[in-house]
C-alpha cells in the first residue's frame, strides 16, 4: 500500500523493502560500511516487526554514521501514547495506521509534509 501512495502522489521516492528487523538493520549497517551502497534519506518502520521490534531499530538508525539525522516515520496499528512518546523522543514521526484503504491514502499529505520538512521535496 505504501508503493501505492508513493505513486499515486507522485513522489520522489525509491522504494527499498526489507523483510524484517534484522534486515533493516543489515541495510543500514551496509550503508555505513560500503560507501556505495543504498543509504535511506527517510525510513518508513512499524513497530511490529519479526525478529527484532521497530523501536529497536529506530535506535540502531539513530547510532548508524550515515543515517542517525534521516526522518524517520511510524507506521503502525498501536494508539498506545507510550509508543507515540517513545517515538517523539526519538526524533520520528507517528503515523497510526487506519482501518480502511481510503484513509490509509492520507499517509502521502504525511510523506509530502515530511518530505517538504526536510527540504527533499517542493511539489504541491
Amino acid at each position: 500500500m505504501v508503493r501505492e501512495v508513493v505513486r499515486q502522489q507522485n513522489l520522489p521516492l525509491e522504494i527499498h523493502l526489507v523483510s524484517d528487523g534484522a534486515a533493516a538493520i543489515d541495510f543500514i549497517e551496509r550503508s555505513d560500511k560500503e560507501e556505495t551502497a543504498p543509504a535511506p534519506d527517510l525510513l518508513l518502520l512499524d513497530l511490529n516487526l519479526p525478529k527484532m521490534e521497530g523501536f529497536e531499530v529506530l535506535q540502531r538508525v539513530r547510532e548508524s554514521p550515515r543515517s542517525r539525522n534521516i526522518p524517520v516515520l511510524i507506521i503502525t496499528s498501536s494508539d498506545s501514547p507510550a509508543d507515540r512518546d517513545n517515538a517523539q523522543r526519538r526524533g520520528a514521526y507517528y503515523f497510526k495506521k487506519p482501518p480502511s484503504y481510503e484513509s490509509f491514502l492520507k499517509l502521502g499529505d504525511v510523506l509530502k509534509e515530511i518530505l517538504r520538512e526536510h527540504g527533499m521535496w517542493e511539489g504541491q
